[in-house]
């Protein structure tokens, strides 16, 4: 092989060592031949020759564009609400650049559209392409899907594909109780129990179904529900009892509840009973027993029970509360509601009063809780057994994206991609820690102090190609936060990069 000369150019010699951008000079061989070398100034130059393993770190032929983050894990997201993620496209030529691709159908609740990129972009700028999901599904079981991104410039193209998962939990609406029990009803008496409906989503819900194919004493009507809620209201549907028989009654039904314009629906079953009796004790009580169905972690459900003094005198009552054992960890727990004719310990002759019941689940699982009242008047006692359940669902707050991988990013540029915590729990969430990254990856963060309900912040994270990140990068994090019962879920974020640099351009002058 014919040795190269140590002749350089002057005007190149003079160049700052720390100089980062890409330069072009040519080394003349003896035999004449010119070769066209670009080198990312003479310190990173010498830094990527001399490094480990510096050929599998280099690329041969540089980016079109820096495209990412091209995959991206959702995370875990609320049934019907939506998440979105934006993809960042950097045209790194000297053309306009055109795109092709890119969409997702839509079919598992993931789609492509919008952003800022249009059909081209400028050369040397920035645009966005917005991916999004919606979980059409609770059931917590990952769904993905892929597409590819075609973007063209200068005659060279880059084909890079894009995957995307996430998994649907939470409940499309907030409805309780889903379990009814009326108790013991005096023949012919009508007991009213509403069913509460509220909708934390941001379209209107549509709702079908929800009456009895036979009433053998229940029927579903009334409340201020009727066909459909708007985003963020709450409703009632009326269940009442009036029994026509002696005995143990039961039945069932099934309200469905559908967002409008996108086909995401749930159906909730509601299961009714009761007694029919022709005596009745000092009160009349109901209902007895309540399942809130499933509640989120962060929210708490609440229904009241109702008594009515059926004696001739004024009566008295205690109990109520819950032991540690009874509330489950303190899941559950009760309040005086009042009434006319009611105070914290008596009720007057025909008065109804309340003992407001909450439901505030602190971890995921199914949780069962029990108290008892005592009632009185002279010569006459009666004891009344409350039983609950209530099954924990979803998440503290949603955070999104888990994990993401930024691509390929090209010497000297970076990167960014933000995760969002979005508070829909209903107390305020506070003592953010940790969300920092070690170097090549960065972060900055929004989320300090106290975050209030319905309210959003972000860990916006990058990441910089330079020599001592060049090839594959992977760091993780961990996010954690609390509310007002202490709960402080873990979060682990996980990014991914690769830095690339370009050594030899492919031709020869």
């Amino acid at each position: 092989m014919v040795a190269m000369r140590d002749s350089i150019s002057p005007g190149i010699a003079q160049i700052p060592s720390s100089r980062k951008r890409a330069i072009t000079y040519r080394l003349i061989r003896s035999c004449g031949m010119t070769i066209r070398v670009t080198v990312l100034g003479l310190a990173s130059l010498a830094a990527l020759v001399m490094a480990p393993n510096a050929h599998a770190q280099v690329s041969e032929k540089r980016p079109v564009a820096n495209v990412g983050p091209v995959e991206i894990d959702f995370g875990q997201i609320n049934i019907g609400d939506q998440k979105v993620v934006p993809v960042t496209v950097r045209n790194l030529t000297t053309s306009t650049m055109t795109f092709a691709g890119g969409g997702l159908p839509g079919s598992v609740g993931f789609v492509g559209s919008g952003g800022t990129c249009g059909g081209s972009l400028a050369a040397g700028g920035t645009c966005n392409f917005n991916y999004s999901f919606r979980p059409r599904s609770n059931n917590g079981i990952e769904v993905s899907d892929q597409t590819s991104l075609s973007v063209t410039a200068g005659g060279s193209s880059m084909l890079v594909p894009i995957l995307v998962r996430g998994r649907g939990v939470g409940t499309l609406v907030d409805l309780w109780p889903r379990t009814i029990d009326f108790g013991d009803t005096f023949l012919g008496q009508s007991v009213t129990v509403p069913v509460t409906v509220t909708n934390r989503r941001s379209a209107t819900v549509n709702f079908a179904g929800g009456g009895f194919n036979v009433a053998n004493g229940f029927t579903g009507a009334g409340g201020t529900c009727g066909g459909s809620l708007a985003a963020g209201a709450t409703c009632n549907f009326n269940y009442i009892f009036i029994p026509g028989a002696l005995g143990a009654i039961n039945n069932q039904t099934s309200l469905s509840a559908t967002l409008s314009g996108l086909s995401i629906s749930e159906n909730y079953s509601i299961q009714v009973s009761g007694v029919g009796v022709d005596t009745v004790g000092v009160v009349s009580v109901h209902p007895i027993a309540i399942d809130f169905g499933r509640v989120k972690l962060g929210m708490s459900a609440l229904v009241p029970i109702k008594f009515t003094n059926t004696s001739g005198v004024q009566i008295n009552y205690a109990g109520g509360g819950f032991s540690e054992i009874g509330s489950d960890g303190g899941a559950f727990s009760g309040a005086i509601g009042g009434g006319v004719g009611c105070t914290s310990s008596t009720a007057d002759v025909g008065s109804t009063c309340a003992i407001n019941y909450r439901l505030r689940p602190y971890e995921l699982r199914q949780f069962n809780g029990s108290t008892s009242m005592g009632f009185s008047r002279p010569g006459a006692n009666q004891s009344q057994p409350y039983a609950f359940t209530g099954t924990a669902v979803g998440t503290l707050a949603q955070v999104s994206p888990e994990l993401v991988d930024l691509g390929t990013v090209d010497f000297g540029t970076t990167v960014s991609v933000p995760v969002t915590v979005f508070n829909d729990g209903d107390t305020a969430l506070t003592s953010f820690v940790g969300g920092s990254v070690a170097s090549p990856f960065s972060s900055v963060s929004t989320c300090t102090g106290s975050l209030a309900v319905g309210a959003s912040c972000t860990y916006t994270y990058s990441f910089t190609a330079t020599t001592s990140s060049l090839g594959a990068q992977t760091a993780q994090t961990a996010i954690t936060f609390t509310n007002a019962q202490g709960i402080a879920p873990v979060h682990t974020i996980t990014l991914k990069a690769r830095g690339t640099a370009v050594l030899l351009k492919d031709s020869f002058e």
